[in-house]
């Protein structure tokens, strides 16, 4: 590879890395965001804060095509890179390394709040299904005069 080519592979790499740090960053504040919304009270919201954080991921799938290449000849394309250019990679993939490191803690703190959460309303679901229960059974002997406390006596 001449020094010509291997600059211009250099900025390519520094351009996808730029661009997927940028990604990264963005999915970062979704997940910040998503965080306040997994209290429950904004179940809407939340799903749209998904929605978009699926998107970014979509295309971070779609850069990551384009790396494939470049990680298929990663060792031949590190040692051919200028020196400044191989310490922004590295800085660049260090970044992106440790943003995803902080999604990735934070996501699974926040699939344990949802599935407390969860937990909870389905307790209070049979709860309420267990006094409805209770509630229809006294209601029909109620109203088919089979209430067994009904006092006949005293009449």
């Amino acid at each position: 590879m001449t020094p010509a080519q291997a600059m211009d592979v250099g900025n390519n790499l520094i351009n996808l890395l730029t661009q997927q740090r940028l990604l990264c960053r963005q999915l970062q504040r979704l997940a910040e965001k998503q965080t306040s919304l997994t209290d429950g009270s904004n179940p809407e919201m939340l799903l749209r804060v998904l929605a978009e954080r699926q998107r970014i991921i979509d295309r971070l799938g779609a850069l990551d095509k384009e790396f494939k290449p470049l990680r298929q000849q990663w060792q031949q394309v590190a040692m051919s890179l200028p020196s400044a250019q191989r310490v922004q990679a590295q800085q660049l993939v260090g970044e992106v390394q440790n943003i995803l490191g902080e999604i990735i803690a934070r996501d699974e703190v926040d699939s344990q709040k949802l599935s407390s959460h969860q937990q909870q309303v389905v307790g209070e679901i049979k709860s309420t299904t267990v006094g409805k229960r209770v509630n229809q059974t006294y209601g029909q002997n109620y109203t088919t005069g089979q209430n067994r406390y009904f006092d006949t006596v005293s009449e």
